[in-house]
C-alpha cells in the first residue's frame, strides 16, 4: 500500500493550523501594558516566557492588577519556565514509545519483522549494522515522523533542541538493535534523529501556536494534540517548561490549480536504446501549501525560530508527485532596516520528492546568504543562495525493467534507490512590485553519488545530477487572493558503473494555473 496518506494529513493539518490561529488577538491588546503592548503590535518582536518574567518582575509591585495582567495574558500560572523533567524519566517514556509500538506491531498487527528477540539481539551486537531498503516512503516520512515523537517528548520536558535530539538517538538506536527482526540501519538512525528532531521542531512550535495563551477553546486543544500528539501529552502532564510561540508572525498561504504537464526518459547508449525512450504528456491537478515560520531577518535565538515549510502536490494519468521541503535556521547574524536586510544563517534542509515519476530525498546542512532591497519604494529584490553539504540523500535507480530483464525474480516496489551523498547549491530571486506583482524563482541542484554498500541487491552505482527549478509569477486580486502561474521542472542526469544501465536521463515539466489563499500574514 503506498502510503499516500502523509499528503492529506499535512495539508488537513496545515488548515486546521490557518483557521485556529487566526484568532482576533487585537481584543486583547487593550488589556496588556502600553510598553509591552507595543512589543506585542511590532511584527518583528518574538515574546518569550523569560522576557515576560523579566517584565513582570519589573512592574509586578503592590499592583495585582498588573501582576494578573502578565500572568494571564503572557505567562502562565503553570509555567514551570527554566525546569528540566528528570532525564530518566523522559528517557523511559522514549524507551516506554518504543515498547507500545513493538507490542502494537507484534500482538495487533501480527508483522514478521516484530518477531524478534534475544537471538536477534545478539546477532545485531555480532554482526552490526546494515544499510536497508524498505519502502521509501516509510524510510523518508515514517522514520522522521517517529523520531518526532522521541523529540517531542524531551521537548516539552524542557530540553532545547539539541538535548531532545539525543533522545531522538536513543529512541532510533534502541528501536533498530531490539524491536525488529532486520538489522539495524544507519540510515534509519540517520533520518529518525535528525530529520525527525526537524519534524518534531516544525510540529511543536505549530501545537504550541495553536494554545498561545493560558485560555484557549477546546478545540485549539484538540488541533494542538492533533499535531504533535507526544509534546501536547507530556506538557499536560509535567507542566510548561518552555517559552511561548504565539507571538511569532506567520504566514501561511494554500493553493489550488490544474495545468498540463509532460516528461521522458531517454538512455544513451546501447543497441536497445530507442526501444527504452519513452515519452508522455497529460492533464493535472495541483495543490501547494507554504508557511514561512518567523521573519527572515530576526535574530534567530533558538533553532528553528525561523523555518519554511513548502508542499506541492500534483496528480494526473501518468502519476502522483508529492515535494516537501523543509529549512530551518540553526544560527544567523545579520542587519537590517526600513525593509532591507542582510542575513547569514547555517540551516538543516530537508527535501523530499515523491511518487510515481520520480523518487529523491536530501538531508543537508549548509550556510545561506539572504539580501532584500527595496530599490525605489514600490519595488523590492530579495536574493538568497544557499549551498549544502548533502548527509544522506537517496534516489531511485530508473532502470527497473532492465533489472528485471536480468534478474526475472525482481520485483520492485518503492525500494529500488540508492543512498548516496554530496552537495546541493540553491538560488532564489524574488521581486515584488506595488505589493501586488511577485515574482519568483528558485533552482536548486543536486550533485550526489552512491554510499559505498549501500545499493539494493540488484542496484547498480554511480553519479546523480538532479536540477529543481519553480518558476511562479503571482498577482493579487484581494488582499488574501492571488491568481498565478507556476513552471516546475525536474530533471534526472544519472551515470552509473553497470554495463547493463546506460546513461539516462529523465524530465518532467508541469504549467499550473491556480489560486492562491492568504490565510495567515500579508
Amino acid at each position: 500500500m503506498r502510503p499516500h496518506f502523509f499528503k492529506w494529513i499535512l495539508s488537513a493539518f496545515l488548515v486546521l493550523s490557518a483557521s485556529a490561529y487566526s484568532q482576533k488577538v487585537g481584543e486583547d491588546l487593550p488589556q496588556i501594558p502600553d510598553s509591552l503592548r507595543n512589543r506585542i503590535e511590532n511584527a518583528d518582536e518574538v515574546i518569550s516566557i523569560k522576557e515576560a518574567r523579566d517584565f513582570r518582575n519589573s512592574v509586578r509591585g503592590n499592583s495585582a492588577v498588573a501582576a494578573d495582567t502578565v500572568e494571564v495574558l503572557v505567562m502562565p500560572k503553570d509555567s514551570l519556565y527554566g525546569t528540566h523533567v528528570n532525564p530518566l524519566i523522559v528517557g523511559t517514556e522514549v524507551l516506554g514509545l518504543n515498547a507500545f509500538v513493538w507490542a502494537w506491531d507484534y500482538w495487533v498487527l501480527d508483522k514478521d519483522y516484530a518477531h524478534t528477540g534475544p537471538s536477534y539481539w545478539k546477532r545485531n551486537f555480532r554482526e552490526g549494522w546494515e544499510w536497508d531498503h524498505n519502502h521509501w516512503a516509510i524510510n523518508f516520512y515514517g522514520h522522521p515522523y517517529q523520531g518526532s515523537m522521541y523529540y517531542a517528548t524531551a521537548r516539552a520536558s524542557g530540553y532545547g533542541f539539541y538535548g531532545s535530539m539525543v533522545f531522538a538517538a536513543l529512541g532510533s538506536s534502541t528501536w533498530e538493535m531490539f524491536c525488529e527482526t532486520e538489522y539495524p540501519a544507519p540510515n534509519d538512525l540517520i533520518s529518525t534523529t535528525i530529520a525527525g528532531s526537524m519534524f518534531g521542531e516544525v510540529l511543536y512550535r505549530l501545537s504550541r501556536t495553536s494554545y498561545n495563551s493560558s485560555k484557549v477553546p477546546w478545540y485549539r486543544h484538540l488541533l494542538a494534540f492533533a499535531l504533535e500528539p507526544a509534546g501536547y501529552a507530556q506538557q499536560r502532564i509535567f507542566g510548561n517548561r518552555d517559552f511561548y510561540t504565539g507571538w511569532t508572525p506567520i504566514e501561511l498561504t494554500v493553493a489550488a490549480g490544474m495545468g498540463s504537464r509532460f516528461g521522458s526518459d531517454y538512455r544513451f547508449g546501447g543497441d536497445d536504446a530507442d526501444e527504452l525512450d519513452k515519452e508522455w504528456n497529460d492533464r493535472h491537478g495541483m495543490m501547494a501549501i507554504s508557511l514561512e515560520y518567523g521573519r527572515p531577518y530576526a535574530r534567530v535565538k533558538k533553532p528553528l525560530d525561523y523555518f519554511t515549510l513548502n508542499f506541492f502536490g500534483e496528480g494526473g494519468l501518468e502519476g502522483k508527485v508529492l515535494q516537501m521541503d523543509i529549512m530551518g535556521k540553526l544560527i544567523n547574524r545579520g542587519i537590517h532596516g526600513h525593509g532591507h536586510w542582510l542575513d547569514f544563517s547555517v540551516n538543516l534542509d530537508y527535501d523530499t520528492f515523491y511518487g510515481d515519476l520520480a523518487t529523491v530525498s536530501t538531508l543537508s546542512l549548509g550556510g545561506a546568504m539572504d539580501l532584500a532591497l527595496w530599490l525605489t519604494p514600490d519595488l523590492r529584490f530579495r536574493v538568497m543562495n544557499q549551498i549544502y553539504w548533502i548527509m544522506l540523500g537517496s534516489a531511485d535507480m530508473g532502470y527497473d525493467d532492465i533489472i528485471k530483464e536480468f534478474h526475472p525474480e525482481y520485483n520492485p516496489d518503492k525500494d529500488s534507490y540508492q543512498y548516496n551523498s554530496g552537495v546541493k547549491y540553491s538560488l532564489m530571486f524574488e521581486t515584488l512590485y506595488k505589493k501586488r506583482w511577485r515574482f519568483y524563482d528558485k533552482i536548486t541542484i543536486d550533485a550526489v553519488k552512491t554510499i559505498e554498500g549501500t545499493t539494493p541487491e540488484y542496484g547498480v552505482s554511480g553519479w546523480d545530477f538532479l536540477l529543481l527549478n519553480n518558476t511562479v509569477l503571482e498577482y493579487r486580486i484581494l488582499p488574501w487572493l492571488d491568481i498565478g502561474h507556476r513552471l516546475d521542472t525536474y530533471i534526472k542526469m544519472a551515470a552509473y558503473s553497470s554495463e547493463i544501465a546506460e546513461p539516462m536521463s529523465r524530465r518532467i515539466h508541469a504549467f499550473s494555473w491556480y489560486l492562491n489563499f492568504h490565510l495567515l500574514g500579508s
